[in-house]
């Protein structure tokens, strides 16, 4: 049994909402044709430009999908390329193959067009679930009116665009993920298991896995052991198929990091690539991993203090932006985050001061995409120096600057508010059976979360 906000006992107001003035009202009336006009424009524009980029052109990431559910069963899984350059080979857990495996009936082109518009679903789940997160006493129908607006802005962000472009599988991830996160998915009028998310996409892409430590830090723990026993069976269940393939993968492929690509290349901007390409040369592999944990443990400790002092919301994505940081590979259409982060900063209570700023900042960071701006290619990326490093590096820098961002605004905010009271202003879907941020109570008679 989990315990729900009520949106009618804690609402928040919004920026344009009628006054009680009846000229007021007239006024705001006005705007809601013109509101839900640019909504179905923004959303069209989405629609037109995910069918563009995957109908007769070659989508290099899902054609690797399809590949390995092909090669799933006859032992060729981490041996075959893509018959076409640059033969790119399936680098995934055996188990996103068989995600993949349906699409095989369909021709390459029905595949890519059915997938692309999967994307589109998912893009507008996860802002409709950040608007959720960041304002839940938004109703319904303001909720998917901004959810709508937002579609074209969020879908030509650099990450979003790539996902789009490669057919890769981020944004549903992310979606996923923040279903899982942030509430709770209701499916035949039976709620599904907190966790049971985490587990499914993590067993399609190991770095998900850094949400587990964040459920046990955050004394979420019943939904992390769910996430754990779910990826175990869905990776179990996949071993079933070809138990060689899959002893294949955890023994020898999956910390193969060169397998996946060029871990320098510009794209990858974690924080082992970045290392490689300031100290123009392969960093000890001893030293980044030593590095690595650090970065980890800290990034895990500052999603719990978030969690404690902040919102539940915003310790989602200070854990998120550390499975970025420290995975070995994470490419430029990994940082779909940016999104959700973006919503935080615009719309949040438990915003910084200035955040649509930084919120504007960023966004034109990852539209304006300044990393492409530099040489790179053919191992370039190992001789740039100055303003190119800074160019360079910049989506790494941003992730570092908001992870430092939130430990300061934290710890200017921990003198006034103390642990628990800012997250009291955010209203969060939360099972019972998990411990609540400090400085809330469950009260099972009214059915919601109070302070």
């Amino acid at each position: 049994m989990s315990t729900v906000i009520d949106p009618a006992a804690e609402s928040h107001p919004e920026p344009g909402a009628p006054s009680t003035g009846d000229s007021e009202g007239h006024r705001a009336a006005s705007w809601v044709p013109v509101a839900w006009m640019a909504g179905a424009v923004s959303t069209g524009l989405v629609v037109v430009g995910a069918l563009g980029l995957s109908w007769h052109r070659r989508q290099l990431d899902i054609a690797v999908y399809l590949m390995g559910a092909r090669h799933l069963v006859d032992g060729r899984l981490y041996l075959a390329g893509l018959p076409a350059p640059p033969h790119l080979p399936f680098t995934y857990p055996p188990f996103a193959a068989l995600v993949f495996a349906p699409l095989n009936i369909l021709p390459l082109n029905a595949a890519q067009v059915l997938w692309s518009l999967v994307n589109v679903a998912a893009l507008f789940t996860l802002v409709w679930l950040s608007l959720r997160a960041v304002r839940p006493g938004l109703d319904r129908r303001r909720r998917l009116l901004w959810s709508l607006v937002l579609m074209a802005p969020v879908f030509w962000m650099e990450p979003v665009h790539l996902t789009f472009a490669f057919g890769q599988v981020n944004v549903v991830l992310a979606a996923l993920a923040l279903a899982d996160l942030t509430g709770h998915l209701r499916l035949g009028g039976r709620t599904l298991p907190r966790g049971v998310l985490i587990g499914v996409v993590a067993a399609v892409k190991l770095t998900p896995l850094v949400f587990v430590p964040y459920l046990f830090v955050t004394r979420q723990t019943r939904a992390a052991w769910v996430a754990l026993g779910t990826f175990a069976v869905s990776t179990a269940a996949t071993a079933a198929t070809d138990p060689g393939v899959s002893w294949s993968y955890w023994t020898k492929y999956a910390t193969d990091a060169k397998r996946v690509g060029g871990v320098f290349f510009i794209s990858n901007q974690s924080l082992r690539a970045v290392a490689d390409r300031v100290d123009h040369r392969v960093v000890s592999t001893a030293l980044i991993t030593l590095t690595s944990a650090v970065v980890l443990v800290l990034g895990i400790a500052l999603a719990r203090w978030a969690w404690r002092s902040s919102s539940n919301f915003l310790g989602v994505l200070v854990c998120a932006t550390t499975g970025l940081l420290v995975s070995p590979i994470t490419w430029e259409h990994h940082m779909v985050w940016i999104v959700p982060v973006l919503i935080w900063l615009v719309w949040a209570p438990d915003r910084p001061a200035g955040g649509r700023l930084w919120a504007l900042a960023g966004a034109a960071l990852f539209w304006w995409g300044p990393i492409w701006r530099v040489p790179h290619g053919s191992n370039v990326e190992l001789t740039e120096h100055g303003w190119q490093l800074l160019e360079g590096n910049s989506l790494f820098l941003a992730m570092v600057v908001f992870m430092v961002g939130v430990a300061v605004m934290l710890t200017i905010r921990r003198p006034e508010a103390g642990p628990g009271v800012a997250a009291q202003a955010i209203a969060t879907t939360v099972p019972v059976q998990d411990p609540l941020p400090a400085g809330q109570s469950a009260d099972p008679a009214a059915g919601s979360v109070t302070p």
